[in-house]
């Protein structure tokens, strides 16, 4: 359990595991060990190790035998392989007292700062947390989810998880690899008039509207691809079907069951013709006469050339058939694009149903039911009866979103305290006591930041061509950002300095810091979420946070430390605000002994106040002028301004001002600002 089984994990799942099973061999339990593979000879011996298949393949020098093929395991893995199979095999089941111990509900507190990131992406407000802890209504979580599933805000905090999922990524600056068209507007505009899931992927897949102004067809829009609708075949099996065809676009896949041919039946469906495979989704006759030292894991059964007919070909693994019964769910019988519509939204398709709630389960809980979520021939389910009630909930509640996650958030796994880390366990051990503590992602970071200090978020226009005079097929776009989900990647041809945008390039570099791609090449399941220094150098240092703990002129920090009544006050304003709870006695006396030095002068008398100094605004710098010399000066300019931030508020004593910034610094700053509680 703690050696043996995650090296067979890690190294020998993926062929010989429950989905994949090569040479019929299958390590998954001592059992189907025991009784070996198409050799009829037992992969393991116990208490004989020199007997066992599997250590002498473990320890053969021959490429052609030896596993992992990828290369020999360490000597010390290997040692421990040889050691269990000497000592019988044993194979019981260990399960630490933790795993299934049930965790207590969150308080008020936490609960209310969760759910608020989890629906709208953004804490309470301090009126909102004193309400809610002052409330004594028994139903009172109840009565909030509701609330949060009806504010607009649900659509922001939705669209960047479907952006995820669907790879979509619009360049502003001329067609690039990966690029496509801005289809975000179509997605929070389905989500914000509640549009159910099948009639929102269904638009989707029918990719109508315009590629560069927010319609759907902005999906189907893949520059500097020479077969596009392989590629959003790849992402629509991953996304709502939970199968992975990546690999298929050159050859079959190595580790699945899929091939070559079910993705290019899929680009022929949504091409609404037959396609043909270009030479560049292929492998080389080279590749396989270089390595000739065994057999190879791929197989290329689709020559380029060889043209693929629109064909469904997923119906074993779907339920939903492609035959004369679909043309009642079709307007045209004979659209090869709007039937594979249908048959991936249709009720008789239980894939689509049990892969959405699942996302929405790992979104909510931190782990899938079903891991990975966009592999389940690789995944497994952990409770298939708890599955199958979700699916069934979600496809009689005519596809609702807000009916699945209310589901999930008024359960008490969702409300208990985060304790677990279901997503690092097997299936079969994956509880969920708890939910998995989870760290803010970069958008719910930013949101968060805007949101409790009051600052409002002053960026630029995301374009490079402000006067609008290049057509959309060159430059598009994206609007002033209001929330993090409307970024996306800055980046411009050769890296040019004076197409720059320091304000909104301050932005990104939190979004990034916290796992964000602003150019997503492929189908985003899981983000690099991982602790490291440049998160703490980010919210130390960043541009952005200086906006956002300065205390500047006019802003809601300023009246705030001017109309408060107390330093005490002040104290639980900012926790309450920046952690979402009271601080402890510590804590508040830590802050209160600088805070209340200065506090009754904090603010100067009229003739003190020194009138704040003006910049000269600056002129465009767009593609009609940026080669010019003057952009870079306005550029340069644009950049020292962007991090001196706005201009601290004059009314304030500098000097008690200062250690208020220095009490939001250290909010910010705390560990527990970034996890969600």
């Amino acid at each position: 359990n703690d050696h043996v089984l995650p090296l067979f994990r890690e190294h020998c799942f993926r062929c010989h595991g429950d989905e994949s099973i090569e040479g019929g061999l299958r390590l998954t339990s001592l059992t189907s060990a025991l009784l070996g593979g198409d050799s009829g000879e037992p992969a393991v011996v116990p208490q004989r190790a020199a007997a066992s298949e599997l250590v002498r393949r473990l320890l053969s020098d021959d490429e052609g035998e030896r596993m992992p093929p990828s290369g020999k395991l360490s000597d010390d893995d290997r040692e421990r392989v040889i050691q269990w199979s000497d000592q019988g095999a044993p194979w019981v089941r260990q399960l630490d007292s933790a795993a299934v111990t049930l965790s207590p509900l969150t308080d008020d507190a936490s609960f209310l700062r969760r759910v608020y990131l989890d629906t709208i992406g953004i804490p309470p407000s301090e009126a909102e947390l004193r309400r809610f802890l002052t409330d004594s209504i028994a139903d009172k979580r109840e009565r909030v989810i509701d609330q949060l599933l009806s504010d607009p805000r649900w659509a922001d905090h939705q669209v960047s998880f479907w952006q995820d999922i669907l790879g979509e990524n619009p360049n502003i600056l001329k067609p690039s690899l990966g690029n496509t068209g801005p289809f975000r507007w179509f997605l929070y505009e389905s989500l914000r008039d509640n549009h159910s899931i099948d009639r929102m992927v269904t638009n989707l897949l029918m990719m109508r509207g315009s590629e560069r102004e927010g319609g759907s067809a902005g999906f189907g829009l893949v520059a500097d691809n020479d077969a596009p609708m392989a590629s959003r075949g790849h992402v629509l099996a991953s996304a709502f079907l939970g199968i992975d065809l990546q690999c298929a676009r050159c050859h079959d896949s190595p580790y699945h069951s899929t091939t070559q041919r079910d993705l290019f039946s899929l680009a022929a469906m949504l091409s609404r013709k037959s396609v043909t495979v270009p030479p560049t989704s292929s492998v080389s006759a080279g590749f396989f006469e270089k390595n000739k030292g065994r057999e190879s894991l791929i197989r290329v059964t689709l020559p380029p050339g060889e043209n693929v007919e629109p064909k469904w070909p997923f119906a074993d693994v779907t339920g939903a058939v492609n035959d004369g019964s679909l043309d009642a769910w079709v307007r045209d019988p004979n659209d090869p694009r709007e039937r594979l519509a249908a048959l991936v939204t249709m009720p008789s398709n239980q894939r689509f149903a049990g892969v959405i709630v699942n996302r929405f389960w790992k979104r909510l809980i931190g782990a899938g039911i079903v891991e990975p979520a966009d592999d389940w021939e690789k995944g497994q389910a952990s409770d298939e009866n708890l599955l199958a009630w979700l699916s069934r909930q979600f496809v009689s509640s005519g596809y609702d979103a807000k009916h699945v996650q209310r589901l999930i958030l008024t359960s008490r796994v969702y409300q208990r305290r985060a304790e677990s880390n279901n997503r690092l366990l097997p299936p079969d051990e994956r509880f969920f006591v708890s939910p998995d503590r989870r760290r803010m992602s970069g958008e719910q970071v930013v949101d968060s930041l805007f949101a409790a200090s009051g600052q409002p978020m002053k960026v630029e226009e995301l374009t490079f061509d402000p006067e609008a005079r290049r057509p959309a097929t060159t430059m598009i776009s994206l609007g002033r950002p209001t929330r993090a989900w409307q970024f996306s990647t800055l980046s411009n041809e050769r890296d040019r300095p004076s197409l720059a945008l320091p304000r909104a390039q301050a932005v990104t570099d939190v979004l990034e810091a916290f796992g964000w791609i602003g150019s997503r090449q492929n189908p985003i399941t899981e983000r690099e979420v991982s602790p490291g220094v440049l998160q703490s150098g980010v919210l130390a240092n960043g541009v952005m946070v200086t906006w956002i703990t300065r205390v500047s002129e006019g802003s809601e920090l300023a009246e705030l430390a001017l109309t408060i009544d107390s330093p005490e006050a002040l104290i639980d304003s900012v926790y309450l605000r920046f952690l979402g709870r009271f601080p402890t006695t510590q804590e508040r006396d830590l802050y209160l002994a600088e805070l209340s030095d200065g506090f009754e002068d904090r603010a100067l008398p009229s003739e003190r106040i020194e009138p704040v100094q003006r910049p000269e605004p600056l002129s465009y710098v767009s593609w009609s002028n940026h080669l010019a010399a003057e952009a870079n000066r306005i550029l340069l300019e644009r950049e020292r301004r962007a991090r001196s931030g706005d201009p601290v508020d004059p009314r304030l004593s500098p000097q008690w001002r200062e250690v208020f910034e220095d009490l939001v610094w250290a909010a910010v700053n705390s560990p527990e600002f970034v996890w969600i509680p």
